[in-house]
């Protein structure tokens, strides 16, 4: 039983947000420990750390939040060391998080100086972040269905004077001749691939035939080492997202993510530099893992 007043009503606010990046739902988990952590006992910050991870199970840095808390927590008995260990190891996941993106974009400006249209998909608050500071780049925006994410991202560029062309998400691959880059978001990174918004396979295999590079942009919070892999799951949506007419003899798949393999990705840019794609796995297995989340 959490004791925390709000914490349900957060928790279900996080497991109904179908829109905000990982990111964005990490750093409201990462709040709502902190707030916790100052009044929980140490049975219900365990069980609040789980209940986040179940909310968004496709975000990986909700599991990465959640074992960085536990893995500093784990050896503790004692109430006011797990609230001070806690806090400082969530402080610290969440300070990072903030950062991550401006570091990011660092790195990424360079990379497309000279590019003159790139395409993105769905909505990366970093992806706008670093779009936002380019100049004389054109943006392709897939609608990106259901929810229509591309637009948000179309709205935000275009506000910034950003001239972007709004398409179907159909359309998008065919389009790959006319650009210099693609440029997605990520809420994983795994050794299978990166997972994202659905459709950004299709990118990617468009970007190879026309050799064109394909960068994602994630911040090392969303690097899901292999033993955490099988946290994360890739859950059904709600049907009536696609259609609420009922068609006889039909089944209405509604699958928000897709999982790009590496050897399709030029290279994942994180806040301390591009990891090419062929070496992603390599990073991953060299994340230390702690026992935190493991021992739960």
């Amino acid at each position: 039983m959490i004791r925390f007043p709000s914490a349900e009503h957060i928790l279900r606010k996080i497991r109904e947000d179908n829109r905000s990046g990982a990111a964005q739902l990490a750093q409201k988990g990462a709040q709502l420990l902190l707030d916790c952590l100052k009044i929980e006992k140490a049975e219900e910050i365990w069980a609040l750390g789980k209940a986040l991870i179940d909310a968004q199970p496709s975000m990986a840095p909700l599991v990465n939040l959640v074992n960085c808390l536990f893995a500093a927590i784990n050896a503790l008995e004692d109430p006011q060391a797990i609230r001070e260990q806690g806090t400082a190891a969530v402080q610290k996941f969440l300070d990072n998080l903030i950062t991550g993106p401006e570091k990011i974009k660092d790195h990424l400006l360079p990379i497309l100086n000279g590019k003159k249209k790139v395409i993105t998909h769905s909505y990366s608050s970093t992806c706008v972040e670093v779009l936002s500071n380019t100049k004389g780049i054109e943006v392709i925006c897939p609608e990106s269905r259901p929810l229509l994410e591309g637009l948000t991202t179309a709205k935000e560029l275009g506000a910034k004077g950003i001239r972007v062309w709004i398409v179907v998400d159909s359309a998008a691959p065919s389009l790959m001749g006319e650009c210099d880059a693609v440029i997605v978001g990520a809420d994983a990174i795994t050794p299978d691939g990166v997972v994202n918004k659905i459709g950004t396979y299709a990118l990617a295999l468009a970007a190879r035939d026309n050799r064109v590079p394909f960068y994602a942009l994630a911040g090392t919070e969303k690097f899901l080492p292999p033993p955490f892999v099988q946290a994360l799951r890739i859950d059904e949506k709600d049907p009536k997202e696609v259609t609420q007419e009922a068609i006889p003899n039909s089944v209405v798949e509604n699958r928000y993510f897709d999982i790009t393999p590496l050897d399709l990705i030029t290279g994942v840019v994180t806040q301390e530099g591009m990891v090419p794609g062929k070496e992603v796995r390599k990073h991953l297995e060299g994340i230390k893992i702690s026992t935190g989340l493991q021992t739960r």
